[in-house]
C-alpha cells in the first residue's frame, strides 16, 4: 500500500479542519458576522493583576458563541435534523406532524425522576396553607395546572420516546389535594375533548394558543361558580401566521419563523390599572365595566393567553408572577376567587410557594419587582 495514499485523506481532513477555522476567525471581522444574542464579553487573560487560570475555558466558551455566521449555521444544520432526522437539540423535541415539544418535559412524559412522596407533600402542604388563607379573607381557592403539550398530544411524541404507563406526578399530587379537599380544576380531559374539533396547543411553542387557553378559562370559572364565563361568545376574527413560537427560537437563532395563531377580539372588554408592556410582566392590574367579582391569579407563563379572558370576566383582576406568592396582599385587596396557576412541568416550584404566609410575616423578597 501506498503510504502518501493513506495520509492523504488525514492531510485534507486537517486542511479542510484549518480553512473552517481561519474562515470563520477572519469573519469575525466584518460587521454584525460574530453578533451574539448572549455572548458575553471577551474574557480577559489579565485580570486584576493576576493570570486566569480559567482564561482557555472562558475563551473556548466565549468563541463558541461568537465565531462568524453563527447563528446561521445553527438554522441550517437544525434545519437538516428536523426535516431529514427528525431530531432538535437538547431544548427541543421535534415531534409528528411538524409539532415541537420543549425538553423539559420530557422527565414527566416518560415518567423518569418522579417527584418523591415527600416533596408531594410539601407542595400539597404550600396549597392547603393558602388555600386556607384565601378562605379566611372570603376568596373561593382553585388550583389549576395547565399539563404539559405532550400530555395533551402525546400521539405527536416520537413514536421512540417511551411514555410513562404509571401514575404521573400531577395525578399523585391531584389524589392529595382530593384527600385534604383542596379545590383543583383538572383540565386534561376538558382539552382532550377540546382538541378534536381544533388546534389547541401552538405547533411551533410550548404553550397552549388562545383555543386552549379559552377552554381552561371556561373550565375554571365554571367550576368556581364565578364570574361571567361568557368566553365562548368572545369573536374569533382570524388565524394569523404572527406568533413566534418560544422552541421556535430555541431551534432557529437567526431567523424568526412564525406559527399559526388564533386570534380572538375582546375589544372593549376592559382596560389595563397598571403599566403594560408585555404579558409577562411581574404584575398585570385589569379593570372591566362587563365582568363581575374580583380575580387574584398567581401564575406564570401559562397565563398570558389566559389574560384577555380573567380581565374580560371580572370587574377587577390582578396578576402575579412572584413566587413565593404574595397571597398576603388579600389583607388589603381582597378578592372573591384566587387561582393557583402553574406549568406541570413546574410542579416542584410549590414547594415553599406559601412562604410569605407559613412564616407568619406576611413578607418575602424572592421574584418581586
Amino acid at each position: 500500500m501506498n503510504p502518501k495514499k493513506t495520509k492523504l485523506p488525514a492531510i485534507l481532513y486537517t486542511l479542510a479542519f484549518f480553512l473552517a477555522c481561519a474562515f470563520f476567525s477572519a469573519g469575525m471581522l466584518i460587521p454584525g458576522a460574530a453578533d451574539a444574542k448572549d455572548g458575553g464579553d471577551l474574557p480577559k487573560p489579565v485580570s486584576e493583576g493576576k493570570i486566569s487560570e480559567s482564561f482557555g475555558d472562558d475563551f473556548e466558551n466565549w468563541f463558541s458563541k461568537h465565531f462568524a455566521f453563527r447563528d446561521r449555521l445553527v438554522d441550517f444544520f437544525s434545519t437538516v435534523k428536523e426535516t431529514v432526522f427528525r431530531t432538535g437539540n437538547d431544548q427541543v423535541i421535534v415531534g409528528r406532524e411538524g409539532f415541537l415539544f420543549f425538553a423539559d418535559t420530557l422527565a414527566s412524559y416518560t415518567g423518569d425522576s418522579p417527584m418523591t412522596d415527600g416533596e408531594l407533600e410539601q407542595a400539597a402542604d404550600a396549597l392547603a396553607r393558602l388555600a386556607e388563607y384565601a378562605g379566611e379573607h372570603g376568596a373561593k381557592f382553585v388550583f389549576l395546572c395547565a399539563p404539559n403539550k405532550n400530555t395533551v398530544y402525546p400521539e405527536m411524541m416520537p413514536a421512540s420516546v417511551p411514555k410513562n404507563r404509571g401514575p404521573s406526578d400531577l395525578d399523585r399530587l391531584y389524589a392529595r389535594l382530593d384527600e385534604r379537599g383542596i379545590p383543583f380544576c383538572d383540565l386534561r380531559p376538558i382539552l382532550a375533548e377540546g382538541k378534536k374539533d381544533r388546534l389547541i396547543y401552538h405547533k411551533r411553542d410550548s404553550h397552549w394558543n388562545a383555543e386552549g387557553a379559552r377552554l381552561a378559562a371556561k373550565a375554571v370559572t365554571d367550576f368556581a361558580g364565578l364570574g361571567r364565563a361568557d368566553f365562548l361568545s368572545v369573536p374569533l376574527t382570524e388565524t394569523r401566521r404572527d406568533f413566534q413560537g418560544d422552541l421556535d427560537a430555541l431551534l432557529y437563532p437567526e431567523k424568526t419563523r412564525y406559527d399559526f395563531n388564533l386570534v380572538f377580539d375582546p375589544e372593549g372588554r376592559f382596560q389595563y390599572t397598571t403599566r403594560y408592556s408585555t404579558p409577562m410582566d411581574m404584575q398585570i392590574g385589569t379593570a372591566s365595566e362587563v365582568g363581575e367579582g374580583k380575580i387574584t391569579v398567581f401564575r406564570d407563563s401559562f397565563s398570558n393567553a389566559l389574560i384577555p379572558f380573567f380581565a374580560s370576566a371580572f370587574r377587577e383582576a390582578w396578576f402575579a408572577r412572584a413566587v413565593p406568592y404574595r397571597i398576603d396582599r388579600l389583607e388589603g385587596e381582597p378578592a372573591d376567587l384566587v387561582i393557583v396557576e402553574i406549568a406541570e412541568r413546574n410542579l416542584r416550584t410549590l414547594i415553599g410557594s406559601d412562604e410569605r404566609i407559613a412564616s407568619g410575616s406576611g413578607k418575602g423578597t424572592a421574584n418581586e419587582p
